[in-house]
């Protein structure tokens, strides 16, 4: 007999808000229509999301609706039990309108879901999802109600998007990924800052050509992404890539070798414990750069110089540093054994190797090895690997923490 599923379930995409309890604020507005895949999204990271119901969201959608997007029961009014009294790890109001919001500022609890958000707010972390007509946010009761909201601890606000005269809640991929860090952040040792390298540089041959690797930057994306779910602060330096970078993410667009060495010093400069080399940095420099466009028609000869290690010019005392190595034509034991010797001179808290052969636009598989441990871990996609790598500092980071507990 074939298996049966609920129609309710979700993929799973990751763990970053398992065993978390989300109470999830819907105000009468019509980005309501959006909620139910805002809900679902929560769910596909480990949540599990309880629905709240203003009396006027019910204009726009169905409780049955957020019923089924929740898989929980939708409360829409207060009982005997107290409801509002709530133990949620945090409360999302997505979309909301600047009636609730007004409310919210001012104390008012005429609402379950009013009373909901006034016995939270100061307990536990409140994410709010502005969502109106223009007119309406560019008023000074939106001004004020917001700047006194911004103010209390544990308030955070997912800025929307100015579009077609309104103010549109942001994406709900965005929105997800920043309620994962905020979470995830506290369980931290400290706001730890993570400098992530991507994509490839370049060197100029004229004013209109170059040389370059070949790199899309999908892995360094993957890592940072994954760090800054996990709660690191993190800022990605990226050379020229196609892909399209989340609007969550800090970034610094570098082109050559020098532009990335800067950028990347210039966050350890400020206090970056974590620095991943995953840039395709170029290994050589056109020796001399022709001013203008060199002609077509004639012969060109270039001369190349080896370019300097990034990886060996950015040290600091505390700095952590994640090298990459990438080989071809070699049996995976060789490759161990040249990340292992690679481990060692570079002087890195994890090394990850990978052959050329295992590495297309839908795998990469690669070996994970640690300073001060025989063992090697198999990752066998860029999942894995991001995953492996923000685990291993999380762990740390959260011992950190642990061993001050102890003393």
């Amino acid at each position: 007999m074939a298996q049966m599923f609920d129609d309710r379930d979700v993929e799973i995409k990751g763990q970053h808000l398992s065993g978390k309890t989300l109470d999830f604020v819907i105000t009468g507005g019509v980005a309501a229509m959006e909620s139910p895949r805002f809900i679902r999204e929560l769910r596909r990271f480990g949540a599990e999301v309880r629905v709240w119901m203003t009396p006027s969201s019910e204009k726009f959608v169905s409780p049955l609706v957020f019923e089924w997007a929740s898989k929980c029961s939708v409360t829409t009014e207060l009982s005997g039990i107290a409801e509002h009294i709530s133990h949620s790890d945090a409360v999302i109001v997505a979309p909301c309108t600047l009636n609730f919001l007004s409310k919210m500022s001012l104390g008012i609890a005429d609402t379950a879901a009013a009373t909901l958000i006034q016995s939270a707010m100061g307990r536990m972390p409140v994410f709010i999802a502005p969502s109106m007509h223009v007119s309406l946010a560019e008023t000074a009761s939106y001004e004020r109600h917001r700047k006194n909201l911004a103010q209390l601890k544990n308030v955070f606000f997912l800025e929307p998007q100015a579009n077609e005269s309104k103010l549109k809640m942001i994406s709900i991929e965005s929105a997800v990924a920043v309620i994962c860090h905020e979470l995830s952040a506290r369980h931290l040792s400290k706001k730890t800052k993570a400098v992530v390298s991507l994509g490839p540089t370049r060197s100029a041959i004229d004013d209109v050509r170059y040389i370059s690797n070949h790199s899309t930057g999908a892995l360094g994306l993957q890592i940072a992404d994954e760090f800054f779910r996990r709660g690191f602060d993190v800022t990605a330096v990226v050379g020229p890539i196609q892909l399209a970078l989340p609007s969550y993410l800090r970034s610094v667009s570098v082109r050559t070798n020098q532009e990335m060495k800067k950028a990347i010093k210039a966050e350890v400069d400020r206090g970056a414990d974590i620095a991943v080399f995953a840039a395709a940095v170029l290994d050589f420099d056109v020796i001399k750069t022709s001013v203008g466009k060199l002609s077509s028609k004639d012969s060109v000869e270039l001369k190349l110089r080896p370019s300097a290690k990034l990886i060996d010019s950015i040290r600091s005392k505390n700095l952590k540093r994640v090298g990459f190595k990438l080989e071809s034509g070699v049996s995976e034991k060789e490759l161990i054994r040249r990340a292992q010797d690679a481990l060692k001179s570079q002087d890195v808290e994890l090394l990850v190797a990978n052959r050329l052969e295992d590495v297309s636009p839908e795998t990469h598989r690669a070996y994970l090895l640690s300073k001060g441990s025989a063992g090697v871990v198999k990752l066998n996609s860029r999942e894995e690997i991001a995953q492996a790598l923000a685990v291993f500092f999380e762990s740390k980071f959260k011992s950190d923490l642990g061993r001050k507990s102890a003393r």
